[in-house]
C-alpha cells in the first residue's frame, strides 16, 4: 500500500494506492489506524478487483433483508464513495465484470486485482457515530460519549 497525501486550502487529501492481493476494506481501514485516522468520507475509488464481496438489498419491506454475494473477476470498479465512521465502513460502489453490472455495499474480503486508487478525506473534529435503528438500519448520530 502506497498513500500521497495533497493539502488543499486546510483539507488534508490522501490517495491511496491498493496493489494485487490486498483487501480493500482491510487495507484503507489499516491505513487510518496506521495514521490515527477514525473518521474519513471516501470521495472517490476506482480499480480492479479479483474478488467482489457485497451486499444489496432485496425488498421494500419496513425491515430490509440483504443479499450478500461474492463475485470472482476481472471486475473493473468504477466507482467507490461512502464514510468511514470510528474505523466501521459503509461504502458503495459500481463494478462491471465481462457481461454485468453491480452495485451495492462493499463488503470485506474484497480483493485488488492489479491496482486499486481511493481518495479520501479526513473528518477530524467530527464525532459522528453509526447506531442500528429498529429496522436494523445503520444511520450517523453526533456521539455525545466523543464531545
Amino acid at each position: 500500500m502506497r498513500a500521497f497525501k495533497s493539502f488543499l486550502e486546510d483539507e488534508r487529501i490522501i490517495i491511496v494506492n491498493l496493489e494485487p492481493k490486498e483487501l480493500l476494506i482491510e487495507s484503507l481501514i489499516a491505513y487510518l489506524k496506521e495514521n490515527n485516522i477514525k473518521s474519513a468520507c471516501i470521495l472517490s475509488g476506482i480499480g480492479t478487483l479479483r474478488i467482489l464481496n457485497y451486499h444489496r438489498i432485496l425488498t421494500t419491506e419496513y425491515i430490509p433483508q440483504n443479499e450478500f454475494i461474492t463475485v470472482e473477476g476481472p471486475i473493473e470498479l468504477s466507482s467507490l464513495q461512502g464514510l468511514i465512521l470510528n474505523f466501521e465502513p459503509h461504502l458503495h460502489f459500481v463494478a462491471s465484470d465481462l457481461k454485468n453490472v453491480y452495485s451495492g455495499h462493499l463488503e470485506y474480503n474484497s480483493e485488488v486485482l492489479y491496482l486499486a486508487e481511493i481518495s479520501l478525506i479526513p473528518l477530524e473534529g467530527f464525532k459522528l457515530k453509526r447506531f442500528i435503528n429498529e429496522r436494523k438500519v445503520s444511520y450517523i448520530k453526533e456521539d455525545k460519549d466523543e464531545l
